[in-house]
């Protein structure tokens, strides 16, 4: 083996400089540091073992592992908000048109789809609740100061009271009577309306009209025969009698029972003529009265008569009673009766 070595460095002299260079190199840093064992095996600081290894990997093939990329966190919230907003209706106003789940913790949230949701259809009729008018007045005592031609003081006064019974039976009785130098000249007017109470309001059964001992009037309605029997000083005749119709008494209070413009045409009888009538609505007016001040009313004017006009105010606060009465004569001449004190008692 030895001849081989010198052969081979005998051929490869560069070799051999080489390798005794190496050699001269390693024995110097031998001498220099010499390698020292540690003194006490049971030292604190351990101490490093080492091996060799064969150094050359062995090549293989690492599977990549797929992963789904994650949802940053402000857009996962959103989208959970979002769900939320559309899971969540306090006050539904048709039925949901999808059920919405929340997705779990560890899944990705996806962003949920909109839904038009068809509002269903309400175009059935739904029943209007028909609220009644306010109950009438059981008892009606109206006083009234009577003024003649405009005259700045009372040349009369007036008392109407009106009562109705729990048979729905009324009664209406009205006194006119003059006082100082006017009762010479002027009888006691004295009127009277009787009858029942339908779903149509007043119904007359009586009617009369006596001024003092010179005129009397009286009408009879005769309901099931459809007959109006009027009697006079000059006699007796009928008319055909229309459904609703009233007497001058009835009909100012009619309107406890059936509101003003509601109806403004009437048929109606003083006793001795009957007649149709249309009265207009003039307006609303505050009255200053001795009952009360600044009382609303509703103005009515009666047309289409060549013989008179009437004029009735109603106190919108107490059920449409008549507060202001005025009667205008084909000559001219007036009277008037304004409201000075009233009372009323509610039905039971």
């Amino acid at each position: 083996m030895f001849n081989t070595l010198k052969l081979h460095f005998k051929h490869n002299k560069p070799l051999l400089i080489a390798t005794l260079l190496s050699l001269l190199l390693h024995t110097l840093f031998l001498l220099e540091s010499p390698l020292q064992l540690p003194n006490d095996i049971h030292d604190d600081h351990p101490f490093l073992k080492m091996r060799l290894v064969n150094l050359s990997p062995e090549i293989t093939s690492i599977p990549i592992k797929q992963t789904t990329p994650k949802t940053r966190p402000d857009t996962q919230a959103r989208q959970l908000d979002q769900v939320q907003a559309d899971t969540i209706d306090p006050i539904p106003a048709a039925p949901v048109a999808e059920e919405v789940h929340s997705a779990p913790a560890n899944e990705q949230v996806s962003e949920p789809t909109l839904t038009e949701t068809v509002a269903p259809d309400n175009t059935a009729e739904v029943p209007v609740e028909v609220i009644p008018p306010p109950l009438p007045y059981q008892y009606v005592e109206t006083e009234f100061d009577v003024y003649r031609n405009n005259d700045k003081s009372p040349a009369g006064k007036a008392l109407i009271t009106f009562s109705l019974d729990k048979n729905d039976n009324y009664a209406i009785k009205s006194s006119i009577e003059a006082k100082g130098l006017a009762s010479i000249f002027f009888d006691t007017l004295q009127q009277k309306s009787e009858g029942s109470v339908t779903a149509d309001g007043l119904r007359p059964n009586y009617y009369s009209y006596e001024y003092g001992n010179k005129k009397s009037q009286i009408a009879n309605f005769a309901w099931s025969d459809g007959i109006l029997v009027l009697h006079t000083a000059k006699g007796t005749k009928t008319e055909n009698l229309a459904a609703g119709t009233q007497d001058l008494l009835s009909f100012m209070y009619q309107f406890m029972f059936k509101p003003p413009l509601e109806s403004l045409s009437i048929t109606m009888t003083n006793g001795k003529n009957l007649r149709t009538y249309t009265y207009s609505f003039e307006g609303e007016e505050l009255i200053d009265t001795g009952f009360s001040r600044d009382l609303k009313t509703i103005h009515l004017i009666k047309t289409g008569s060549e013989e008179d006009k009437t004029e009735i105010w109603l106190a919108v606060d107490y059920k449409y009673l008549p507060i202001k009465i005025r009667k205008t004569e084909k000559d001219g001449s007036s009277i008037e009766q304004i409201v000075t004190n009233m009372f009323t008692r509610n039905s039971q």
